[in-house]
């Protein structure tokens, strides 16, 4: 079942023909490069397909050049969580901070929970999630990490991307998955 979402997205995204293109990453700020509105388009491609279950605002459809994603999607046992193209979920810490947005999981702690990075002028894709709650903060490194509501977004290594496990969601009483506002998804 996630999976078919997740297919519907791609199909989606193909159907919108989305073709903006900018520069620009800031910390804080990502600004969208293209909104498109569903409205018009003819969907009879997708026709047949189940999308009632489908979670995110097509007409908030963001097109990126970052090679990173998200998208709300309905998860099953978590409801409406982040993921990105693949499926895997997207998860905040809690001994991360929002205001302001500071990252603390580095070295072994990252290597469990990889910071979902953007480069230098690059955009994500979004669809569903508000354009105006994406942003970065700058690790110690000098990486820029995507920041939704202000939290820094990381993926689960253990993470198979089926988005029909919990895997990860609330290790250490700590991590969670990451609702498209930003909040934490729902405990099972």
């Amino acid at each position: 079942m996630g999976r078919t979402h997740l297919i519907l997205a791609g199909l989606a995204a193909g159907v919108l023909s989305l073709s903006a293109c900018g520069s620009g990453a800031q910390d804080e700020q990502v600004t969208p490069q293209a909104q498109t509105q569903m409205q018009g388009h003819d969907m009879s491609s997708m026709q047949g397909h189940d999308m009632s279950n489908m979670s995110g605002d097509m007409a908030g459809m963001h097109h990126g050049d970052g090679g990173v994603e998200l998208w709300a999607v309905q998860s099953g046992p978590l409801g409406t969580v982040v993921t990105d193209a693949a499926g895997h979920v997207m998860h905040r810490y809690d001994n991360d901070s929002a205001t302001p947005s500071t990252t603390t999981c580095t070295e072994d702690c990252a290597a469990e929970w990889p910071p979902v990075l953007l480069g230098d002028g690059q955009q994500p894709e979004l669809m569903g999630v508000d354009a105006s709650k994406v942003g970065t903060v700058t690790r110690e490194d000098g990486t820029k990490q995507v920041t939704l509501a202000g939290w820094p977004l990381y993926r689960y290594a253990g993470d198979d991307g089926s988005l029909t496990t919990t895997a990860g969601q609330g290790t250490g009483g700590t991590w969670f998955a990451v609702a498209p506002d930003g909040s934490k998804a729902a405990t099972p």
